[in-house]
């Protein structure tokens, strides 16, 4: 008997949330004239320059992170996105974000609340007041997977077979006084519950994150091996949402729970694959990290 947990929020049922059918262009349906200020121009080819390594780390390991804090964005775009949750949540925008167990021989699913994490769904209607998180959102999604899906085809391995013609996003924020994200996988049951999320792509709005402030993601790339990543300015971090075990270590554990300067904002989106042999695919060399790494599934 064993138990997975997967990465659920505000009112999803026990399956995941249905990705919303939109392609990039989808997501300015509800847009006002207005200029953001991250500038497409530079983000689009800054991309393009990192996706041949972001397919070999992937390929090798299963997750990809970058070098330093604001390779991806420079920092004053994060401090504006960082701004703009902040004003998504002052509105009223997020929910108590909650997780749900999931036994994997009764399929019976325990709901639980993930307390000091809150969560929203950011979409086109947010444009007005974050309009730099949906233009980064649509950007990412309208050329990362070609460009990953192009540099799967250079390296001769597998194809990938991600997909632009949905997405499934989260903005969340975790609480400073220790608050955790349980250990899990992302897409624990895959094809069986309509799941085709394939890869997580993470962009951690901390800029003036310092040491002591916790909240590292910590990757797990075997049974007792393991990499723990800061969340530190804008660093992006990418793994197998299907595959890969991970879980958040307690955030600023010495601070106030009230001290919102130490609150740790990650945006995530979910991006499907096309093809679905790639889900739960027992040839990956990533198939057996559940089995290895959750000690509930051993008997």
């Amino acid at each position: 008997m064993f138990v997975l947990i997967s990465a659920s929020f505000r009112g999803a049922s026990h399956m995941p949330q249905s990705l919303k059918r939109a392609t990039a262009a989808n997501l300015f349906s509800t847009l006002e004239p207005r200029d953001p200020i991250l500038d497409v121009s530079s983000f689009q080819p800054t991309l393009a320059n990192h996706a041949p390594s972001i397919s070999k780390s992937l390929t090798d390991q299963g997750f990809y992170t970058t070098a330093s804090p604001f390779t991806i964005l420079p920092k004053e775009i994060i401090q504006v996105m960082r701004q703009q949750s902040i004003d998504l949540r002052n509105q009223g925008r997020f929910e108590q974000s909650w997780s749900e167990k999931i036994d994997a021989v009764s399929g019976k699913v325990t709901r639980f609340d993930k307390e000091g994490v809150f969560a929203c769904e950011p979409d086109g209607g947010d444009y007005e007041t974050a309009p730099d998180l949906i233009v980064y959102m649509s950007t990412l999604l309208q050329i990362l997977p070609g460009l990953l899906n192009d540099a799967c085809d250079d390296m001769k391995v597998e194809p990938f077979g991600l997909s632009a013609s949905s997405f499934n996003a989260k903005l969340a924020v975790t609480s400073p006084g220790g608050s955790v994200y349980p250990l899990h996988i992302d897409n624990p049951q895959g094809l069986t519950a309509g799941d085709t999320r394939k890869l997580t792509c993470i962009i951690y709005l901390n800029p003036d994150y310092q040491e002591g402030d916790g909240g590292e993601l910590r990757i797990f790339s075997g049974k007792h091996e393991s990499v723990d990543i800061t969340p530190d300015g804008g660093r992006m971090v990418l793994f197998w949402s299907d595959e890969i075990p991970h879980e958040v270590l307690p955030t600023a554990p010495e601070a106030d729970a009230s001290n919102e300067l130490k609150d740790r904002y990650a945006l995530t989106l979910w991006i499907p694959t096309d093809n679905f042999q790639a889900i739960h695919n027992p040839r990956s060399k990533f198939s057996s990290l559940g089995d290895d790494v959750f000690p509930s599934k051993r008997v």
